[in-house]
């Protein structure tokens, strides 16, 4: 335990600013690596390496004590396991901004969620239409969210042309947007739920929230808890890795002003191992897609669904909620930005890749034909979003335009 704590005594207290600016910093990074990470996946993918990348991930690796068991593949491990840790850092990054970053203040609030609520019921909207009363109509959830680690990297892209009060609007929209996929995989994205393990479950998050305070110095109790969190979830039918989000709502982050909390300390420590190892591997794992006409041919609904959702479905439901809350006068856009900067980034918002490839992963069954067909979607979508948002961004930066 002095082993652990000594870790944590090493990583150096930043302000709130400075937390935000090495998040997008990071988040650039990690974008860049998910990228890289897919590419080399769609290539393994097609080449004759094909058959020990699918034997390998198909491989099982068998955890317990005792008589009591769990045996999983190593891509179920890694989609389970170790994206809980990308979920925690998720968690924790949602609770910091509601804490005392960009979201403690209801004004600063108001238009983000917005934004976030019209960007993911528009384009699961645009989906249904395509693909209603057709098996794949339950994929509704694959184009509702936007990949932040990608959209700040495709943002990066225009360094210092593009106002800061911008990336901070798409960040704050992107959490809203984490919390509602969470909410719609842990809803509707799992499996038959036993309702033993359910109860148990929230059990122990009732007795991690009651004894927060107590426990937030307690790393080691914490640990525990959270993994036998991960076993009641896992056993319960709910996708395990949304114990993460859970985990890191639940810390107690101090308020602004005050001493960087432990919370904060471990959303450190994971952030790199997230960002350079977990979410990159995630995609290699599952982003190789066989190049081929054929779910073109076959699955034409769905794809377009996934395509326009994303690429359309995202800008008006983010433009649209945001001109409905300003001509409220409920909220006013943000300083230095105008709105062709909403729509660029709207455009960029429609990159949905990690979050998108997870969902249809939880979706459809390995092997099945509708997988290749929805990466190929998600795929195009993503390349076509991002191209445009820039382009229009590269406008905006030249041209002053009164918001």
């Amino acid at each position: 335990m002095q082993k652990i704590k000594n870790i944590f005594r090493r990583l150096h207290p930043l302000r709130a600013t400075e937390s935000l600016y090495m998040f997008l910093r990071d988040e650039s990074i990690g974008g860049k690596l998910v990228v890289a990470a897919a590419i080399v996946s769609v290539v393994v993918v097609n080449s004759p390496l094909e058959p020990l990348f699918r034997e390998f991930w198909s491989q099982t690796l068998r955890l317990g004590v005792g008589g009591w068991t769990i045996e999983l593949s190593f891509l179920r491990w890694l989609n389970e396991g170790l994206m809980a840790l990308f979920f925690l850092v998720v968690g924790l990054e949602i609770k910091r901004e509601l804490i005392k970053g960009e979201l403690r203040e209801e004004n600063s609030t108001i238009l983000p969620i917005g934004a976030a609520i019209g960007g993911v019921v528009i384009p699961a909207l645009v989906y249904v239409l395509f693909t209603f009363q057709t098996p794949v109509t339950h994929g509704w959830g694959i184009p509702i969210s936007t990949d932040t680690a990608i959209a700040i990297a495709v943002l990066g892209i225009l360094r210092n042309h593009i106002p800061i009060q911008l990336k901070i609007f798409l960040l704050a929209l992107a959490v809203a947007d984490d919390i509602m996929a969470v909410s719609v995989i842990t809803l509707f994205y799992s499996g038959a739920i036993n309702l033993p393990f359910l109860a148990l479950s929230i059990a122990i998050v009732g007795i991690i929230f009651a004894f927060r305070k107590y426990l937030s110095t307690r790393l080691i109790i914490v640990l525990a808890l959270g993994a036998v969190l991960w076993l009641s979830t896992y056993a319960s039918g709910i996708h395990a890795s949304v114990v993460g989000v859970i985990m890191g709502l639940l810390a107690p982050i101090p308020p602004r002003g005050r001493a960087v909390s432990t919370p904060e300390k471990v959303e450190r420590f994971f952030l790199p191992i997230t960002t350079l190892f977990v979410v990159p591997l995630f995609a290699f794992a599952n982003a190789g897609v066989v190049l081929s006409v054929e779910p073109l041919l076959h699955n034409q609904n769905m794809i377009a669904g996934i395509v326009l959702g994303l690429v359309v479905g995202k800008v008006i439901g983010i433009v649209g909620a945001t001109w409905i809350l300003i001509a409220l006068k409920k909220a006013d856009l943000p300083e230095n930005v105008s709105w062709r900067h909403v729509i660029g980034m709207s455009f960029i918002a429609g990159i949905g890749f990690t979050m998108s490839l997870f969902i249809a992963e939880l979706t459809f069954e390995q092997g099945s034909e509708y997988i290749d067909s929805a990466k190929i979607g998600i795929f195009a979508a993503s390349i076509i979003s991002g191209v445009i948002g820039v382009s229009i961004l590269r406008v905006a930066r030249r041209t002053k335009i009164i918001g």
